[in-house]
């Protein structure tokens, strides 16, 4: 259900490709795929001329309860008329009869916003699934400027499950194999009018304790839901106080200062109303100030002679990664050795370059969860050395170079995934995500190169220290001296270097690209000066081999052009959820 939400939600802004010079509308109203699905959507599938290819390329499901689909459909132009003609083909004959419109097969397109019903009459012979093929032709001047447009419907059909219409002694389904059976199973409800009066009073009464059933229900599922959230919010409470007693570097100075989100169409001074739960600014790492930098370097030193480097895991222009270990005293003042993970400089860094990568290494300090990989302390003294900054060890490390690893496992790596197992991996992502945001941070720069893996597939998102450096053609400068990762960023972000959650939410969809591909560069042919207009005239990225349609819809929904567009966090939540759910009983 919600993969069909996000594919009429977000799929007509992508894929959208002009092959007629007609004007037309032909859609599925809001009415209609509410009834359909439970959904307040349009589909259109052509709309002023324009064919909404990916639309008409999915076959939408319609259950078995579902005996008709409507479209709506008007001509945009008197003169010359259009026509239209239509035929249908069905897969399975004996389960399903061929379709019925309720408008001639041939015609003219009404200048006057219209509606057509097109019955779909399933036998009651057998139960099957119904592949349903509706091809419209629509023309103006003859059969050489001929447009054709192929609507594809899958239908569920039961066996004895046919298509209901009113004759004058009742309700008879029409395709029953024999109305004496249908009499039978009813249990002679039809038999008499005596018996049906009697029949019509015990149904009512049923009809009453059914409703007054299922108000117990909700009524009982309110309450629960109550009491959940009610747990929830005290759990939370009580967790951030947790946090807050026992974090040994947790930071005031970040946590002081007020962070906000910018709706991408609020002027810069409007209060952004159109985000309730987010206030217009920028993530707190941006603000600090180099006094600020000092205070917060000096809440979580680390002696230098604490830290022993080791093996040299990612190596920059100026940027260098080590294995290494943390000599730490307890409160008994016993020492203990801890694996660690050291980013630090060399020598030859600018100071522009060493102040960046301190602000940046200390953008999610402080945050307690699982899927953030948070700062554990730094050493940066006045004497000149390059400056440390210690993060906790993680056995596979650097996600994008992992996934890499994994890619060349038919040479005999050690590494293999599955989809199911980078479903997991994104969702943790996404979790990760969710945190930042309820802690008012935007991240600005999701990737797999700024996400870590431990052991279990454990996936933590990191900040983008030094990955400017260690990454460098994921990074472009586009002549404003500053380099951006141009091909991970939204359309507002790009133009307008204005940021939000929907722009994470691009990112992610692009992040989620890298990790189908296994740690392909995305729009590797297309120059990075061209990417804005690129993105604005409707192009996105490919679908990857190997990667499911429901999981390239979850990354188009990602990419639309209007933020308001996007889904959030919580939706991609549910959605990864369920199809991972979905994979887990295939796999």
């Amino acid at each position: 259900m919600l993969f069909s939400w996000l594919i009429l939600r977000f799929l007509p802004f992508f894929g959208s490709i002009c092959v007629t010079t007609s004007n037309l509308n032909l859609y599925m109203d809001a009415k209609e795929t509410r009834r359909l699905l439970g959904l307040q959507a349009e589909l259109y599938y052509v709309r002023d001329g324009i064919i909404n290819s990916y639309a008409l390329s999915f076959n939408l499901p319609v259950s078995a309860n579902i005996d008709h689909i409507c479209f709506t459909w008007q001509s945009l132009r008197e003169n010359p008329q259009m026509f239209y003609s239509m035929n249908f083909s069905v897969s399975n004959p004996r389960a399903m009869r061929m379709p019925e419109p309720d408008i001639s097969l041939s015609g003219i397109v009404p200048n006057e916003l219209s509606e057509f019903k097109v019955t779909l009459p399933c036998s009651g012979l057998m139960s099957a699934e119904v592949d349903i093929r509706m091809q419209m032709n629509i023309n103006i001047f003859s059969a050489s400027n001929l447009t054709v447009l192929n609507f594809k419907r899958r239908k569920i059909c039961l066996k004895d499950n046919s298509i209901w219409v009113k004759d004058p002694s009742g309700a008879i389904p029409v395709g029953a194999r024999n109305s004496s059976q249908l009499y039978k199973d009813l249990g002679q409800t039809f038999s008499s009018s005596t018996s049906s009066d009697a029949s019509t009073s015990g149904l009512t009464t049923s009809t009453h304790i059914f409703y007054i059933a299922v108000g117990c229900t909700c009524a009982l599922i309110l309450l629960t839901a109550m009491a959940v959230a009610v747990y929830y919010l005290n759990s939370q409470r009580s967790m951030d106080r947790y946090s807050r007693r026992i974090n040994y570097y947790s930071s005031q100075a970040l946590t002081a200062q007020s962070q906000t989100f910018l709706r991408p169409d609020t002027p810069n001074n409007a209060s952004g109303t159109g985000l309730p739960n987010f206030r217009r600014g920028i993530s707190p790492a941006s603000e600090l100030k180099p006094t600020d930098m000092k205070t917060v370097l000096k809440e979580i030193a680390i002696e230098r002679k604490a830290i022993t480097l080791g093996e040299l895991l990612l190596e920059g222009t100026f940027g260098r990664i080590y294995h290494g270990t943390v000599l730490w005293e307890d409160e008994d003042k016993e020492s203990k050795e801890q694996e660690v993970v050291v980013k630090t400089v060399t020598d030859q860094a600018r100071p522009d370059q060493v102040s960046l990568f301190l602000t940046e290494s200390m953008m999610l300090k402080g945050m307690a969860h699982v899927n953030i990989y948070t700062v554990l302390g730094a050493c940066s003294d006045d004497a000149g050395a390059p400056p440390l900054v210690v993060y906790p060890h993680t056995k596979e490390g650097n996600m994008k170079k992992f996934l890499q690893k994994c890619r060349m496992s038919e040479c005999g790596s050690r590494y293999t995934l599955n989809t199911q197992q980078l479903v997991y991996m994104a969702i943790q992502i996404i979790r990760g995500v969710q945190y930042l945001h309820r802690k008012k941070i935007i991240h600005k720069d999701i990737a797999t190169r700024n996400c870590v893996v431990d052991q279990g597939m454990q996936v933590l998102v990191t900040d983008n220290s030094l990955a400017r450096d260690l990454f460098p053609n994921d990074y472009n400068c586009l002549g404003d001296n500053e380099n951006r990762p141009v091909k991970w960023m939204s359309v507002e972000a790009l133009v307008n270097k204005c940021f939000s959650p929907a722009s994470d939410v691009w990112a992610f969809g692009v992040t989620l690209w890298e990790m189908m591909t296994l740690g392909q560069q995305p729009y590797a042919d297309i120059d990075p000066f061209e990417m804005a207009a690129y993105l604005q005239e409707g192009y996105r990225i490919a679908q990857p081999h190997n990667c499911p349609d429901e999981l390239f819809a979850v990354m188009a929904c990602c990419w639309a052009m209007s933020p308001d567009e996007r889904p959030k966090f919580t939706q991609l939540l549910v959605c990864l959820q369920d199809f991972y759910t979905a994979l887990g009983r295939f796999i």
